[in-house]
């Protein structure tokens, strides 16, 4: 479509089209195109999302130039201080200040991987969002305080219209949490992940909740902490991980639930037949439409774990499970562990080795069936020859290593849905059938590379290409690159367009010529064969000697050095669970 066409398109057509765009895009896209177009985006639109994940310095710079004009119109905001993008928070917070301007917010996302005062940060905020329904938190370093957890989720139940919120709160050792001590007459959907709850708990969480319609949560099932003495008549969309609990108190806490019409079970160390499930839905839960389970559990050697699986397979072959509810069983037997899952539940090919031992419900069933629902898949399941049936094609992880079986195209037809590939034992050999792999990867996302120390560096990787690739791994390579090779990696298809880049290099001086000539760089994180300062921190670290860590950072000659050399702008940091790592962020 022509300019001038496009400019005859109504107002109302440029607003619905904008809501197609996250922020950054929409005003990189279409400010600045005509007076018209700027009326539209600075006093029309209404509902700007931002997603800052992977958003350069630069990007910021433009965020914050729009920001008074459009502050009162944002709608959502996701945020990520993670190894990528460690300096990203704070460049929110020193651009966006104070938050009580986003008067329009309804959903704010935030993951950290650094400090939890971040956190306490932006609970602190959170009350003058007036208009917040949705709040995800995933906070991988909190402190095992439960006076900070305590205030954590009491702020969190206090906001007036929130509906939704997802908690993932990561301590080091413990997965504690605490029951809020206020009430909230707003929120109908809790999802807390790795936070474990005790079944006694459960009572307060609901008391605490009472419109609760959505629960996903992860339960203490091991000791007796009481019964469920409170029925919830709200829940109607149940997510239960559970990793030890009898099948007895399983059952009581459900039956405490009969208005739910979706369950969706995980039990690492219980496994419940057919029957009992049977008995339950059909007395306790009569709403019950959707039902996925996944369930295992490690057998003792005296126990003859075929005949177990056949009377598991056979408890689900009644009338209610094929006829009635055409809920479909599959069983793995993987070494003394039995795995038990509905056919609906997708898994991956590290935890379900895909053992040729497997027995289905459904007769009927094709047992190239279970391989649908792979989403994970690692180097070793294409070293047996896989029946010519076999047809995965939901990969989102691969690994793989080369030579291919010659059925592996055959079993896996297409690459729509993968995001992460990792080559293992590359050697420019196979560059060719990695590069078919490559052109069929339409949303290939990552490409990390593993070749043999003893190799020279396999010259292939300057020559691959794929479009939708943005982050590019080359430390599990065992080489560090020099000068030349990384001057050939900044003008490479992929280095060209990479942003997020893994490496290990000779010279420091290789850095700066990286940062400065890989145009789409949002963050580099290297190593430096010519620096001792890992040497070093790695002996005081051993002796737990935290002063000793401090004052050796103190003295990090390479980080002061690249900081020197290298515009403000860039920020320059150790990262801080591989020391020998440096991260620059563009």
């Amino acid at each position: 479509m022509s300019k001038m066409n496009l400019e005859l398109l109504p107002n109302e057509i440029f607003l619905n089209l904008f809501d197609y765009f996250n922020g950054i895009d929409l005003l990189h896209a279409f400010y600045g195109l005509n007076a018209r177009l700027n009326i539209l985006l600075y006093n029309q639109f209404r509902n700007y999302c931002f997603n800052f994940k992977t958003m350069s310095k630069h990007n910021f710079k433009i965020y914050q130039h729009h920001l008074s004009f459009i502050a009162d119109r944002v709608t959502s905001l996701s945020l990520i201080d993670s190894i990528e993008a460690p300096e990203q928070m704070n460049l929110f917070f020193s651009y966006t200040s104070p938050v009580n301007q986003f008067i329009s917010l309804q959903s704010f996302a935030v993951t950290s991987f650094h400090s939890h005062r971040t956190l306490m940060k932006i609970i602190d905020q959170c009350h003058y969002l007036s208009n917040l329904t949705h709040l995800h938190f995933h906070f991988y370093v909190v402190p095992e305080n439960k006076e900070i957890f305590q205030s954590i989720v009491d702020n969190i139940w206090s906001l007036p219209k929130l509906i939704q919120c997802n908690i993932h709160l990561c301590t080091k050792t413990k997965t504690f949490f605490t029951i809020p001590k206020r009430i909230s007459l707003s929120i109908e959907s809790v999802s807390i992940y790795i936070n474990e709850l005790k079944f006694n708990e459960i009572n307060q969480l609901c008391e605490c909740t009472p419109r609760l319609k959505n629960l996903s949560v992860s339960i203490d099932f091991s000791f007796n902490y009481g019964h469920m003495s409170l029925t919830v008549l709200s829940l109607m969309h149940l997510n239960l991980h559970v990793y030890d609990g009898s099948d007895t108190l399983i059952m009581k806490f459900l039956q405490s639930m009969p208005n739910i019409c979706s369950l969706k079970i995980n039990l690492r160390a219980t496994l419940i037949d057919g029957h009992q499930w049977e008995q339950i839905i059909s007395n306790h839960l009569p709403s019950l439409k959707i039902f996925q389970f996944q369930m295992e559990n490690l057998l003792t050697f005296d126990q003859n774990i075929e005949e177990l699986a056949d009377e598991l397979i056979k408890s689900y072959q009644t009338p209610f499970w094929i006829d009635e509810h055409q809920w479909f069983v599959r069983c793995f037997i993987q070494g003394k562990i039995l795995y038990l899952s509905t056919l609906s539940s997708t898994f991956d090919n590290d935890r379900y080795k895909l053992s040729r031992s497997f027995k289905l419900n459904d007769p009927q069933c094709d047992h190239h069936e279970l391989y649908n629902g792979i989403t994970s898949v690692h180097e070793t399941l294409f070293d047996q020859p896989m029946p010519l049936n076999i047809h995965a094609s939901h990969i989102e992880y691969l690994a793989i290593k080369f030579p291919l079986n010659n059925q592996f195209w055959s079993n896996v037809p297409n690459f729509n849905r993968l995001k992460t590939l990792t080559v293992v034992s590359h050697t420019d050999n196979f560059q060719s059938n990695i590069q078919a792999l490559l052109d069929r990867a339409s949303n290939l996302y990552s490409l990390k590379i593993y070749q043999n120390a003893s190799l020279p560096l396999q010259t292939s990787l300057f020559q691959y290409r794929n479009t939708s690739v943005r982050q590019f791994n080359l430390n599990e390579c065992y080489y560090h690159f020099n000068d030349e090779e990384c001057i050939r990696l900044c003008h490479s298809p992929l280095g060209i367009q990479c942003e997020i880049l893994y490496i290990k290099i000779k010279n420091r001086e290789s850095i700066i010529y990286l940062v400065q000539n890989m145009m789409n760089l949002l963050s580099l994180h290297v190593q430096c064969e010519d620096e001792k300062y890992y040497h070093r921190l790695t002996l005081t670290n051993n002796d737990n000697d935290k002063y000793g860590i401090r004052k050796i950072g103190n003295e990090d000659e390479l980080v002061q050095w690249l900081k020197d050399c290298l515009p403000s702008m860039r920020s320059v940091s150790r990262d801080v669970n591989f020391f020998n790592e440096i991260i620059i962020c563009i």
